[in-house]
């Protein structure tokens, strides 16, 4: 018997308790409601129904147990709460069968609706703490619409940088994403994400951060693997997290998953940049490089292609259907592959092409992505013929073209771009008259031609050596 209950076997069956565990809760309510409405003269016909409903539902009841129990035996629950669960589902068998007994020998007629109320008072107290191990302790009140708890949304912040990045930006995605099977009552993996004490502590398989490393992390790495993967988090079915959350993870992560930090004193990739433009608000709520009409979604089959390549396709914002392409992984995107951004054109707002085998050519598809507000072609083989190409793309205000090969001749084309706001051009052949000639051209356009310098810091030339043993 107990090689049966620990073998496969055991939790195989076991798994089949969500599934014949909401056969009673229907069936026997729906027994009571016969059972009661047969007692009026009208409607006794509907007594003859009652026994055979209730014997199935009463069969189901000790079936979902059985499965219940099983299904505990593989562990991950909070011991008081399942016990709990437990009990009271065994007391709604124990009632149902009782029940049975009652109607099918006629006996104790006045005692069978104080009965059938305890069972359905039993039945939705199991039913309860059954929802509060699967989805979290406060998953119903967390919905309560006359409390004053709401359930978790993403904040909106005036200024992201100012903003914590454990408790106002990766706790806020645990909490609607993870809790509810890595929670205190529910022990998935015997692991906890609802407290950082929890997250770095682990669960049954060792620590879930390594080292500042996603990739050697589980709790990064298990949010990326195929649907199809039985060790997906979440699993399939549950609630999945947006690219945008995938990214503050990882870049969390990869900064040491610090507890108690605001954005500004962190190092940003490019990719995390592109995720917090898209949360940067204006006075209006709306960004100033977002267009203010509303697009429908793309799907599936239009950004295929582009994931194909290891582009990032990602949504600007949860309300609209804008979305942002960042080329950061795939530096072999290059000309052929721009027409793969056409059936994005009404979609695509913000394009990051920087440090890929992009070139003039590509410019010429890029011009005529209509929603485009938002280029970065920073270390790519733009020349001034590319600039040409995009002195088309009026509606263009943000346009980083540091480390390509433009000159001055290039800066001309962009002289009658009026809506241009954000202009980069570090490490070009552009000379101080050309800048001065666009900035006449556009005196609203904030030109950046870096070469910044720094004041040296003791630290900066300091060199550790290490000490012979």
């Amino acid at each position: 018997m107990m090689f049966f209950l620990q073998s496969g076997w055991g939790l195989f069956i076991g798994r089949f308790h969500p599934l014949l565990v909401h056969l009673p809760i229907g069936i026997l309510i729906i027994a009571f409601l016969l059972e009661w409405l047969s007692r009026f003269r009208q409607l006794a016909v509907l007594g003859a129904a009652v026994f055979p409903t209730l014997l199935f539902g009463a069969l189901s009841a000790v079936a979902a147990c059985v499965a219940g129990y099983l299904l505990s035996l593989s562990g991950g629950y909070d011991e008081a709460a399942l016990n709990l669960h437990m009990w009271m589902g065994i007391a709604v068998a124990v009632l149902s069968l009782l029940l049975c007994v009652f109607r099918k020998y006629n006996l104790f007629r006045k005692s069978w609706l104080p009965v059938s109320a305890a069972m359905i008072l039993a039945l939705s107290v199991a039913g309860h703490y059954g929802g509060n191990l699967t989805h979290g302790e406060d998953y119903l009140t967390a919905a309560w619409p006359f409390g004053t708890k709401e359930a978790a949304t993403t904040a909106t912040f005036k200024n992201i940088e100012d903003a914590q990045v454990y408790e106002q930006l990766v706790q806020p995605i645990l909490e609607q994403k993870c809790y509810g099977c890595h929670n205190e009552q529910k022990l998935k993996g015997g692991l906890r994400l609802d407290g950082m004490a929890h997250i770095r502590k682990g669960g049954e398989n060792g620590p879930v951060l390594k080292d500042s490393i996603p990739e050697m992390s589980e709790l990064y790495k298990r949010l990326v693997l195929p649907e199809s993967d039985d060790k997906r988090m979440p699993p399939k079915g549950k609630p999945q997290l947006t690219p945008q959350d995938v990214e503050i993870l990882y870049w969390w992560i990869q900064q040491g998953a610090p507890d108690s930090i605001a954005v500004k004193e962190l190092q940003k990739t490019p990719r995390i940049a592109l995720v917090f433009e898209g949360m940067k608000p204006t006075g209006d709520g709306v960004h100033p490089y977002m267009p203010k009409t509303e697009v429908s979604a793309v799907n599936d089959e239009q950004v295929a292609p582009l994931v194909k390549l290891g582009v990032k396709v990602m949504p600007v914002a949860a309300d609209n259907g804008y979305v942002m392409v960042s080329a950061v992984n795939a530096p072999a995107f290059g000309n052929a592959d721009a027409k793969l951004l056409e059936p994005l054109a009404k979609q695509l707002v913000w394009l990051n092409l920087g440090s890929t085998a992009t070139g003039d050519s590509a410019l010429k598809i890029i011009a005529s992505l209509p929603s485009l507000t938002r280029l970065q072609l920073e270390y790519t083989g733009v020349t001034d013929e590319g600039m040409q190409m995009l002195s088309s793309a009026k509606q263009l205000k943000y346009l980083n073209l540091t480390g390509t090969k433009i000159t001055d001749k290039g800066l001309q084309y962009l002289q009658k771009q009026a809506a241009l706001r954000e202009l980069f051009i570090y490490g070009t052949g552009v000379t101080a008259a050309g800048v001065q000639q666009l900035r006449t051209a556009l005196p609203d356009l904030r030109v950046d031609t870096g070469g910044y310098r720094l004041p040296v810091l003791a630290t900066d030339t300091m060199v550790f050596k290490k000490q012979p043993a």
